[in-house]
């Protein structure tokens, strides 16, 4: 049976917890949002005793640590007692619409790491793992990788259902603007 998350009041799958924090915004509206499609995303990526293992740390910044002309990186942070650990940054100035697509991309990668399909840097630099057979990145191109192939494909449905869940009423105009 299904139930309301006590942090966000919206749909989630019973028994399964995870802590997000939000940093890097002053709006508490558009930080909840973020938190409410996080899990809204994870529990349609990851089953419920997954995703109650998660920490998922959202950072908003105006360079990206890893700046390569992305507007969002996912990082595997590990696991400790049980808990995976990870950050999600996204860049400032962004749509709400964009910064929500974004979100659920790098969710679908979130999903990747949890359940071991992909994990990076396992031999030498711009090595990836995908589902065991090693990936040298400068062999294949961006739109070519398997991961990213997953992430865009899924990215727009992941976020369409959010917006049109009946649990979350969001403006077409606070959309389109930028936060």
């Amino acid at each position: 049976m299904d139930e309301y998350s006590k942090t966000h009041k919206y749909w989630y799958p019973k028994g399964a917890i995870m802590n997000i924090s939000v940093s890097g915004h002053r709006s508490t509206k558009f930080k909840t949002l973020i938190s409410q499609a996080t899990e809204y995303y994870c529990s349609r990526l990851l089953s419920k005793k997954m995703i109650s293992s998660l920490d998922i740390d959202i950072m908003f910044k105006k360079k990206l640590d890893d700046d390569n002309d992305f507007e969002a990186f996912c990082e595997y942070g590990g696991k400790d007692d049980g808990i995976r650990y990870f950050t999600i940054e996204l860049k400032k100035n962004l749509t709400v619409r964009d910064t929500l697509t974004y979100l659920a991309h790098e969710c679908v990668h979130l999903k990747q790491f949890a359940i071991g399909e992909l994990k990076d840097g396992t031999v030498y630099a711009l090595t990836t793992r995908w589902k065991g057979k090693e990936i040298n990145e400068q062999q294949i191109d961006y739109w070519d990788q398997p991961w990213e192939i997953e992430a865009y494909g899924r990215e727009k449905g992941l976020y369409s259902n959010f917006i049109n869940t009946r649990q979350v009423k969001v403006k077409k105009s606070f959309l389109d603007s930028v936060i």
